[in-house]
This record gives structure tokens, C-alpha cells and sequence, in this order.
């Protein structure tokens, strides 16, 4: 086999022989890192762009696409940035890198304090920019002390309950490190009576249409919507002789009256029965027989 080369002046691509020579790559691997080193530095097109018309088809382009990202010859990143967007960032080298490089995720800022007693959005809906909750008000330590819930079994059901919000809600999707850190605070909601479905109606409605941090809106929501404590009302005890209620705070026994140290009620006296009302109906008949009353028998009680 004879070999004849012709000096370009432009339009051409330098390669290193250790590419075109690969034994581990297949020739549809090897064409398509060509084919992609030969694109400028910095270009719009993809690799679907790129290989939407070629002969070999979608599938085997796709099979040499990872072919080259095994060997290092194509490195793709996932960058996040501060809003939470992700995007994709591929990269084509003519040698193949040891090391990928590792996710790009923006560092958590600072908080920023907020001045109690303004109101910056002016009456606007607060929901649109829920506040930024301090970490030390609620969701770094109503996870420690007496009022914490201490069952597991409640934190394990308000995580998960936490976890599956992202079913609903793809926005409201939290890592493992926030749901921790949450699921304190929503166990004490378990606690407090509140349903797993009243928890995730009060998280999920009304929510902005941008939501730039779900561990701050969700931890804002958790402490701001928190329900009361539930008023346990004492029950009564009733007596062991006539069934009647017993004092608040005696638990057994029997009542004052049975006992004898309180009186008994007495039986009131039914109607017409008492003196005066006797007294009364005697005066007028008496008036009636003499001629000094007049009017309708309707009107008068008769014996």
C-alpha cells in the first residue's frame, strides 16, 4: 500500500495518528471524533446537529458517542447555576483526559439578614418571594431539644412525605441533606394531629411560578403555616353510686352527696302545689261567688 499526502494550506485538521490508529475504538468511533475535531473551537452545532444526515444512522452514532466518552475523548459536564437551572456543556478533545471533571453546583451564598418591621414588596403578595427563614429559628432547632418529636417513626413519615412532593410539584424536589433537615420541623406537624395529605396541600398550594430555593420556600411554609397545639380537654369521671359527674381532677370514688358531706337537692315543689299558689286560687273564687271579678272562665284557674 502506497501512501501519498498533499500539502493543504487551508482547510485542513491536524490529528494525532493516536486517534486514527485507536485499536479499541471502532472506525464509526474514530470518524465521528474527526468529523467533531474538525468543527472550530467554539461552534453552536451538536453532535445531533452534526450526524443528523450521516449514512450509519442514530443508533450506532450514539454507540460511537459513548464509545468516545469511555476512552476520554468527549467529557460532559452538567452545570447548575444560581437560579437552579441546569445545562449540559460537551467538550471534544484530540487527547483523551484521565480525570472528567466533576459537576459544576453554585456554593450556597450567604444569608442575607432580613430588617423586621418593612415591607419591602409595598401590600404585593408575599407568596411570589416567600421570605428566607433564619437558621436558627426553626429548621436547625426545632430538630433538637424537648419540644422536638422524638418517634422515629414520625420523622420516617414526614421525610418521606417530604420526598415524594417532587411527584406532585417537580420544582419542590429536595436532596437527601435537605429533607433532613426539613423533616423535623414536619414531623411535628405528625405530631400536632395534621394529616400527610393537610401537610402536602399546605406545602404545594399557591406557589410562585418561579421558585428559586424549595428548602427555603418549604421551610418558610413549615414554620410560618405551623398548626397549633391541640387543646386536650380533660375527661370527666363519673360517680360510682348515683352516675353523676365527679369534680374536675378527681379520678374515682363517689360524690360529695353520696357521701354525705354535701346536702342533697331538694325536689322542687311542683306548680299549684304551694301555699301561696293555693292562697291565691282561694281568693278568686271567693271573689268570682261574690260578683266582684268578670270576664271569661278561660282566663281563671278552677280546682
Amino acid at each position: 500500500m502506497q501512501v501519498k499526502r498533499t500539502k493543504h494550506t487551508s482547510g485542513f485538521t491536524v490529528l494525532p495518528n493516536a486517534i486514527l490508529q485507536h485499536s479499541e475504538l471502532s472506525l464509526t468511533a474514530r470518524g465521528l471524533l474527526c468529523l467533531l475535531l474538525s468543527q472550530p473551537e467554539h461552534t453552536a452545532e451538536t453532535i445531533k446537529s452534526l450526524t443528523a444526515d450521516v449514512a450509519e444512522g442514530n443508533a450506532r452514532v450514539t454507540k460511537a458517542t459513548k464509545e468516545l466518552q469511555a476512552a476520554g475523548y468527549i467529557v460532559v459536564t452538567n452545570h447548575q447555576n444560581e437560579r437552579g437551572h441546569w445545562s449540559k456543556a460537551v467538550a471534544v478533545y484530540d487527547v483523551p483526559q484521565a480525570v472528567a471533571p466533576k459537576d459544576e453546583t453554585p456554593k450556597a451564598g450567604r444569608l442575607r439578614a432580613r430588617i423586621s418591621g418593612l415591607e419591602p414588596l409595598r401590600g404585593k403578595n408575599q407568596e411570589k418571594n416567600p421570605p428566607v427563614p433564619q437558621p436558627s429559628v426553626a429548621v436547625e432547632d426545632m430538630g433538637r431539644g424537648e419540644e422536638a418529636p422524638q418517634q422515629s417513626e414520625e420523622i420516617g413519615r414526614a421525610a418521606a412525605a417530604l420526598g415524594r412532593l417532587s411527584d406532585a410539584v417537580p420544582s419542590l424536589k429536595l436532596s437527601a441533606s435537605d429533607v433532613l433537615k426539613l423533616a423535623p420541623v414536619a414531623a411535628e406537624w405528625l405530631a400536632r394531629g395534621a394529616s400527610e395529605l393537610q401537610l402536602r396541600n399546605e406545602l404545594t398550594e399557591g406557589l410562585p411560578a418561579t421558585i428559586k430555593s424549595p428548602r427555603a420556600l418549604l421551610a418558610d411554609r413549615l414554620t410560618r403555616k405551623m398548626p397549633p397545639v391541640p387543646v386536650v380537654v380533660e375527661k370527666l369521671t363519673e360517680c360510682g353510686e348515683c352516675g353523676t359527674y365527679l369534680p374536675r381532677g378527681q379520678k374515682a370514688g363517689i360524690c360529695s352527696q353520696c357521701a354525705g358531706v354535701a346536702p342533697a337537692a331538694s325536689e322542687p315543689t311542683p306548680v299549684g302545689q304551694s301555699d301561696e299558689a293555693a292562697s291565691l286560687l282561694d281568693a278568686i273564687r271567693q271573689r268570682r261567688s261574690a260578683g266582684t271579678v268578670k270576664g271569661s272562665r278561660r282566663g281563671f284557674a278552677t280546682a
